[in-house]
């Protein structure tokens, strides 16, 4: 029997998020109106038609022709009519919407979206990004505290040994021979992080992220960094709540876990403090050819928050697609970091999936068999 600890915590996004479904809302499955994006149903849509607009409709499907399909959708939609969702949009993302409804070219025709995830109208962060953001904050950690490099070797199952090495969790087959990381004896399955609670829509709008080869839209969560560094205030009612449950006094009496070292809130936290405090001090040594978004002011600012809020349970971190190669793996405190680390920019010119989590105990014990 292990003895668990609950906490409240709250999700802040600083600059835009998106994590996505690995579905794209096709051009045929919404239309702009007004700045607003309505996801909609076709078959309810149908529905609500009058017997010449389906009539119509119909003979635009047997053309089988996708661009057709959207131009009338976009021309004779109405809200009435019924949607899943509605969302706002950006003006560039409008903008250029009502510029290639109608454009046939292959090169400049693309409006899909990438949809946040979700179930119909409802949308949310998943535990498991958070904890994955967390676990590898924690193994970067590891190499900075113990003033060691990452070897990379490039074996099979290289990132699983070395985690296992770390958590001492190691998987070892009938020759005796290390090869991977065994779940059983992994100490985070005792880190229980939970879905968000449902995000308001209102929070959420279809944006241009800054890529060098194209566009690319997606469904994001607003950031605050804006209204942060006009106001100098940050407002954690506006934030986004889950919880987390840690059994985090249970390894020494545990014999299926061999880890025997805390892993609190405590540890999480300063785990993502010392990466992240890492990653800032990287970014705004880093030299640039041009800055044309002044990022290096915006890791500055960025620093400052960090540092208001040290050792006050509260954390910066970052969640999402789109963070860049430095924040996904252990670049940088290898021997040799790799360059090739971009930086995509959300509609504002801030680097993507910014955030601060502020975690409160709650005096709420579960029990864990």
């Amino acid at each position: 029997m292990n003895v668990a600890k609950k906490y409240n915590v709250k999700l802040l996004p600083l600059t835009d998020i998106h994590i996505g479904s690995g579905k794209d809302i096709e051009a045929y499955e919404y239309t702009v109106k007004d700045r607003y994006m309505y996801r909609i149903d076709m078959s309810e849509v149908f529905d609500k038609m009058s017997n010449s607009e389906r009539e119509n409709f119909c003979k635009i499907l047997k053309k089988n022709n996708l661009f057709n399909i959207r131009s009338w959708i976009y021309n004779n939609y109405r809200e009435e009519w019924g949607y899943i969702y509605k969302e706002r949009v950006s003006s560039d993302f409008e903008k250029y919407y009502k510029e290639k409804i109608d454009d046939r070219s292959q090169d400049n025709s693309q409006l899909s979206i990438s949809e946040f995830i979700g179930y119909d109208n409802k949308k949310y962060i998943p535990g498991s990004s958070i904890k994955g953001a967390l676990r590898t904050a924690f193994i970067y950690s590891y190499f900075l505290e113990n003033r060691k490099k990452y070897q990379i070797k490039k074996n099979r199952n290289e990132a699983q040994i070395m985690e296992a090495n770390i958590l001492n969790a190691e998987k070892i087959d009938r020759n005796q021979k290390l090869t991977g990381l065994e779940p059983k004896k992994d100490p985070f399955k005792m880190v229980k992080i939970f879905d968000t609670k449902e995000i308001e829509l209102k929070k959420f709008s279809v944006n241009e992220l800054k890529i060098k080869e194209g566009k690319l839209f997606c469904e994001i969560l607003e950031g605050k960094y804006s209204k942060i560094k006009e106001t100098k205030k940050v407002n954690f009612e506006e934030g986004i709540n889950f919880d987390i449950v840690l059994a985090e006094y249970s390894f020494k009496k545990n014999s299926k876990i061999d880890y025997k070292k805390s892993l609190g809130i405590r540890e999480l936290l300063d785990s993502l403090d010392t990466k992240m405090e890492n990653i800032l001090t990287f970014e705004i040594e880093k030299e640039r050819e041009k800055d044309s978004y002044n990022t290096k002011e915006f890791y500055e600012f960025l620093k400052k928050i960090f540092n208001s809020f040290k050792n006050k349970n509260i954390s910066l971190i970052r969640i999402g697609k789109y963070t860049g190669f430095n924040d996904k793996t252990m670049n940088l405190v290898t021997e040799n970091p790799s360059e090739k680390s971009r930086t995509i920019f959300d509609e504002n010119k801030y680097p993507m999936g910014w955030a601060l989590i502020k975690v409160e105990e709650v005096n709420v014990w579960w029990i864990v068999f």
